[in-house]
């Protein structure tokens, strides 16, 4: 697992993991005079109250921490190569990944939203992907994959 990002000075040099999911980042315990740990999956500062815990208490850590993930699909047969393993569905927020035959769009089979896996819009008519022999001279807008960085911020995490 690659080594997590300190939520506060956003370095990775000088962290150590504890146990369980705390991590503790020695730049910013010197800087603001105490310890100062954060959660080695979510990585978000460790709640001051949950300091004899090792399991992270914060909401929806495990979520969180799979949108963080840098893996991504390798599969050079996949219409979503290169896209991050997990996305957030923008309707429901359940997790979710895709099969990666097809469309790059999906439907999320928990809330029926369609969103498209590569760039998260709505939908999608990526070229290469999409015959526009049946619309209406529709000029599509290049898909761009994107990271997880604006579901975060969707997500309020």
């Amino acid at each position: 697992m690659n080594k997590p990002k300190c939520p506060g000075c956003q370095g990775s040099d000088d962290i150590r993991k504890l146990d369980g999911q705390r991590a503790v980042c020695k730049s910013c315990s010197k800087v603001k005079r105490c310890v100062f740990q954060f959660c080695w999956a979510c990585q978000r500062e460790w709640p001051r109250d949950a300091s004899t815990t090792n399991s992270c208490m914060l909401p929806d850590c495990a979520l969180r921490a799979a949108l963080l993930s840098v893996k991504l699909i390798d599969d050079p047969q996949s219409s979503v190569l290169g896209c991050p393993y997990f996305r957030a569905c923008p309707g429901c927020k359940a997790l979710l990944t895709h099969s990666g035959e097809g469309c790059p769009n999906i439907i999320c089979p928990n809330c029926d939203e369609e969103f498209c896996f590569r760039c998260l819009a709505p939908e999608c008519y990526d070229d290469q992907y999409y015959d526009s022999d049946n619309e209406e001279d529709i000029e599509p807008e290049p898909c761009v994959i994107v990271d997880n960085t604006q579901s975060l911020q969707d997500l309020g995490l």
